[in-house]
């Protein structure tokens, strides 16, 4: 399947934040939309998940589809975590069929086994990022959805996270948001300004 982007454009109070966008997404697929901070890339992952409608323009679905709507796996700039939660808690909770003991497989990956317990708002800013990951690649998801994935990471924790991503990605498309190239080979970059 393919989604499709079609010239996306976006105000807000009368400012134009996305102007005739286009982007053609395809199954195993990654991409990363690179620019400056309020160049729009934040805007278009969520035109493109459908939390905002665009202005002008539409999200078209080509291909074979099972279901009338699409569910996304989203790491947001913003955190999605309970921080009155811990780390098992806030991944579980997106996906309850998976066990508690998965979780913590998945999370120790990234984190040692006795942050994981402790409340999300006892974890660094970074380590709260790699909660939000795994969490983001645990949801049974058509797509995947990253605002700036890296910020914040250690440069080993950022190598860790583009092995995950290769591994676990599988037939989903990947679209992601960062200021920079840095660590993105592994997608195809379209630059905004």
């Amino acid at each position: 399947m393919t989604i499709s982007m079609e010239d996306i454009t976006q105000s807000y109070d009368g400012k134009v934040v996305v102007d005739h966008f286009n982007l053609d997404i395809e199954d195993r697929k990654s991409y990363a939309l690179v620019g400056p901070a309020g160049c729009g890339k934040t805007t278009i992952l969520k035109i493109f998940m459908g939390q905002i409608r665009p202005t002008g323009g539409a999200v078209h679905r080509m291909g074979d589809y099972k279901y009338p709507t699409l569910q996304s796996g989203y790491v947001s700039q913003e955190g999605q975590l309970n921080e009155k939660k811990n780390a098992i808690w806030n991944v579980k909770k997106v996906y309850r069929r998976t066990s508690k003991e998965m979780v913590a497989e998945e999370l120790h990956r990234f984190l040692p086994e006795e942050r994981l317990t402790l409340p999300v708002s006892e974890l660094t800013p970074g380590e709260r990022k790699l909660v939000e990951i795994v969490r983001a690649f645990t949801i049974p998801a058509d797509f995947l959805v990253m605002d700036e994935p890296f910020e914040g990471l250690s440069e080993e924790s950022i190598r860790k996270v583009i092995a995950y991503i290769q591994e676990k990605q599988g037939s989903r498309s990947l679209l992601m948001a960062s200021r920079t190239e840095d660590h993105l080979d592994f997608a195809r970059i379209i630059h905004l300004k």
